[in-house]
């Protein structure tokens, strides 16, 4: 993404390749984990290595890699804001079809980081467009939750489950908001 004369300017990867960026984002300690005076396991030592310093005996720790690379890591601290920024706005301006999603354990942050995420691509995409008169925009967004193996709607009242179908674009009846 590049601005030209402070318009920014929507385009297209170089190469217009399929690619999956992976980000990784700490999650903060907890009211309950700050009260027990915990510190985490886990420490952002640049821009794509997060390092895991555990307690195992030194015999246990020699089994489990002790960092890890990722195209972005972002510390526990990190706002959320910067997040979007190099983590998820080029996903959301790629505009063809984007898919940001967020995997990982319960309780690990998830939903947090991706409500604000959510909000700041929606708003950044939507002033976009409101910029850019001279340009028809048709925009949709859909949001779903897989949890233990079900599917759930984000944007409907009802909360039972989806079913998948065989066409690997369609989950039945996922809205679209327009």
């Amino acid at each position: 993404m590049g601005t030209d004369g402070g318009d920014e300017q929507m385009q297209e990867p170089a190469n217009c390749e399929e690619r999956i960026f992976v980000s990784v984002r700490l999650r903060p300690l907890n009211g309950k984990e700050i009260a027990r005076h915990d510190v985490s396991d886990w420490e952002c030592i640049n821009d794509n290595t997060i390092i895991y310093r555990n307690s195992l005996s030194v015999s246990e720790r020699s089994l489990y890699p002790t960092a890890y690379t990722f195209d972005r890591d972002f510390s526990s601290d990190c706002p959320n804001q910067q997040v979007y920024e190099a983590g998820a706005k080029e996903v959301a301006l790629s505009v063809v079809s984007a898919c940001v999603f967020a995997y990982g354990q319960t309780s690990s942050g998830k939903t947090y980081t991706m409500t604000r995420i959510t909000e700041y691509a929606m708003t950044y995409i939507y002033d976009y467009s409101q910029r850019h008169k001279e340009r028809e925009f048709i925009l949709k967004f859909s949001a779903l939750d897989i949890y233990n193996e079900s599917v759930r709607d984000l944007l409907s009242a009802d909360s039972t489950p989806l079913r998948l179908l065989d066409d690997p674009e369609t989950i039945e009846s996922l809205r679209e908001n327009f």
